[in-house]
């Protein structure tokens, strides 16, 4: 038995051994990540007006950003017994491991406010403060010391600054982060949903479920109308936030109705988000997962963008959003059929994150490898607990023993399932976005332009804005008019306080609070949830003869709410400061 214990332990020293010498053999050059907000009330609640990231999701969002700081940025002599448990040793080549250098990151974040209190709660794990730590694009040392000698500091113990883009829904490159925003065909898409055969079996066989649920958890804050699979995010988005924060809901919700919840949203949500099948204008363009698409786009050109710099830029690019393009993205990669389906068939958990490497195999970091030389693998890590782990898998149908892509082989398999020009999606999209117009070449973004037909005339750029906004005005009239019959959808004015800012968030006063109403997806409102009013008024039941206990094999969408006031991010609401006038 001894002789066998030591056999075991022989054969596990030198499989750490193997791992070290083999990470120890890698250069990482770049990394991107596509990481979930975390813990906020949830999105449909007589309680909360726009949710705000809660202490709880601060915390996940920083203890991510630490185990990241952990991989890409600690030197060796941090790298403890624990994090090795969760993490190989990656550091990134010539990134600046103490004093933040925005030069070498790319952070972008959509406007929610959770959002961006996530992102801005993983860089501090990332970057966490630190005395007397200056970067040298700040002037390093010397530009920290005064003509007198003395030496100043950054306040707050050495906080650092990292720049993150916060993304409207107005600007063209929110599409990498939120594809499925104000895209048209994917908004009419999910409305054909409700047809789904399969969907109204399913609708059938849980109606009893969630009825029963309704009294104990639900009263109060959802109609017993909406309690059904048409409703399945938010009933669990709202169950999970009081699961979480509320001792007493355990008395009359088990971990297994949590479980059950969970599971119907994952279905509703792949259906919507992953269904490759679905088409929209043209037949094979995989409306439902354009989120994914675009999010593919991005990676490949962060990833790009790396190597045209010789590795000095782009060195870590962070996105900061929601889940529908983690769900796409397992579709398109094939993940949900692989060998761990059972991980990628469920909604990420609050600040999970997916990470694309660019590495090579090798000691040289002075040189920038040739393209035959990259290598690209995929790591999820699907929570910020302290014991889980990134995890490698391997994407496009290749076997776990191929979790590493060489680049041109990935680059090619990204290809196939991106959109990477805000054209293609204006026109895959068929979307009114006031920028649509001018860039597809005409006053119509319809599907002439998808098809390759083009007018003989090009209407300027001002002529187009026009049109633009007069028809995303005519939508959104349209949108909420439907919301308000069919989903008994209220339209509130926005913290008078806020709508009277002349700041508009973090873009300045270029950006105000109604910037957000201009741009309408055709089909629904701008980034709302889909999946509830959008696609069945909830008195409304499916045909009761629709066979009774299929296994569906589709899933179902999305339920967001957000703010009219999209893009508030601060309240800067202080008297001005008057000027004095005396001689």
């Amino acid at each position: 038995m001894a002789t066998l214990a030591l056999v075991i332990s022989l054969a596990a020293l030198l499989a750490s051994s193997s791992a070290q010498s083999e990470d120890s053999n890698e250069i990482v050059w770049s990394s991107v990540a596509y990481v979930l907000y975390g813990d906020r009330p949830p999105l449909r609640s007589s309680s909360t007006g726009s949710p705000a990231l809660t202490p709880l999701g601060a915390e996940q969002l920083y203890q991510q950003g630490s185990m990241f700081r952990a991989r890409y940025l600690s030197p060796t002599i941090n790298y403890t017994e624990e994090v090795a448990s969760v993490t190989s040793h990656a550091t990134i080549n010539g990134i600046e491991t103490n004093a933040i250098d925005n030069t070498q990151l790319w952070v972008a974040s959509s406007t929610d406010d959770y959002t961006v209190g996530s992102a801005y709660a993983f860089m501090q794990g990332l970057y966490p403060p630190r005395n007397q730590s200056f970067s040298d694009n700040a002037g390093g040392t010397d530009g920290a010391i005064l003509a007198d000698g003395t030496l100043t500091d950054y306040p707050l113990s050495g906080y650092q600054y990292p720049t993150v883009q916060t993304l409207s829904i107005l600007d063209p490159t929110a599409i990498w982060i939120e594809g499925n925003v104000a895209c048209s065909s994917y908004q009419e898409s999910i409305l054909q949903y409700r047809n789904d055969t399969n969907v109204q079996t399913l609708y059938n066989n849980t109606l009893q479920l969630y009825q029963q649920m309704w009294a104990k958890i639900f009263a109060g804050v959802f109609t017993l109308t909406m309690a059904n699979f048409h409703y399945a995010y938010d009933l669990y988005d709202y169950a999970q936030f009081q699961w979480t924060h509320d001792e007493a809901i355990r008395d009359v919700m088990t971990e297994g109705d949590l479980a059950l919840l969970r599971e119907f949203a994952s279905v509703q949500q792949r259906d919507l988000n992953g269904n490759l099948s679905a088409s929209g204008l043209v037949e094979g363009d995989m409306i439902r997962a354009v989120a994914g698409r675009t999010l593919a786009g991005k990676v490949v050109t962060q990833l790009k963008a790396n190597m045209l710099s010789s590795g000095k830029g782009e060195k870590l690019s962070l996105m900061f959003g929601s889940f529908e393009p983690f769900v796409a993205f397992f579709a398109l990669s094939d993940l949900v059929n692989g060998p761990s389906a059972g991980v990628f068939n469920t909604l990420p958990s609050p600040g999970a994150a997916m990470i694309w490497e660019l590495f090579s195999v090798g000691q040289n970091a002075t040189t920038y490898p040739s393209d035959e030389d990259l290598w690209v693998r995929f790591l999820y890590r699907n929570s910020t607990d302290s014991d889980a782990r990134f995890t490698e898998y391997a994407i496009f149908g290749n076997g776990n023993s191929q979790s590493s892509m060489r680049w041109v082989d990935f680059q090619t398999q990204m290809e196939k399932i991106s959109v990477d020009t805000i054209k293609g999606w204006c026109q895959t999209c068929d979307s009114v976005n006031l920028y649509c117009p001018t860039l597809i070449g005409n006053g119509n973004t319809g599907s002439t332009s998808v098809t390759g037909s083009r007018n003989s005339y090009r209407l300027s750029p001002a002529v187009a804005g026009v049109i633009g906004a007069i028809t995303a005005i005519a939508v959104l009239g349209l949108a909420v008019t439907t919301a308000a019959v069919f989903g008994g959808v209220r339209i509130y004015r926005a913290d008078p306080k806020r709508r009277n800012s002349t700041l508009g968030g973090f873009k300045g006063a270029e950006k105000m609070a109604s910037d957000t109403d201009l741009a309408v997806a055709k089909g629904g409102a701008r980034h709302e949830r889909t999946g509830s009013w959008e696609l069945r008024d909830g008195n409304q039941r499916p045909d009761s003869t629709a066979s009774a206990g299929a296994v569906v094999s589709k899933d179902f969408v999305q339920t967001r709410t957000k703010d009219v006031d999209d893009d508030a991010i601060s309240e800067m609401n202080a008297t001005p400061v008057k000027p004095r006038e005396e001689v």
